[in-house]
């Protein structure tokens, strides 16, 4: 088997070019979290005024997120009852659907119960 090196490096520029981008993004997520924290650190009692507003309309946040859970329902429903929408994908679906369900009670768990103050 004969390896030509034009068609590997002309595959790989198509990697690079498929995978720069998510690099950029994860990269510029990391930046803006180390800026947020060192934010955090310079002024605390800033964080601490937003953790009590958070805290005080934690309900509203609660709502909030059930309108999305319920947007995420509804469209898991929208897909299931679409006219073109096969037998060979219901349980790629149904699988996605309890991980996202699992995900979001992991998520609520951990912002209520409290740990941490």
């Amino acid at each position: 088997m004969e390896i030509n090196h034009r068609d590997l490096l002309r595959k790989s520029g198509k990697g690079l070019k498929v995978g720069m981008p998510y690099l950029l993004v994860l990269a510029l997520v990391m930046v803006l979290g180390f800026w947020l924290a060192d934010t955090g650190m310079r002024h605390p009692e800033s964080v601490a005024s937003l953790k009590r507003w958070m805290h005080a309309t934690r309900y509203g946040w609660l709502a909030w997120r059930l309108v999305i859970y319920c947007a995420v329902g509804w469209g898991l429903w929208k897909i299931w009852h679409a006219p073109g929408f096969r037998q060979e994908y219901r349980r790629p679906l149904l699988s996605i659907a309890g991980a996202s369900t699992l995900f979001f009670l992991v998520c609520e768990y951990s912002i209520f119960s409290g740990v941490g103050g």
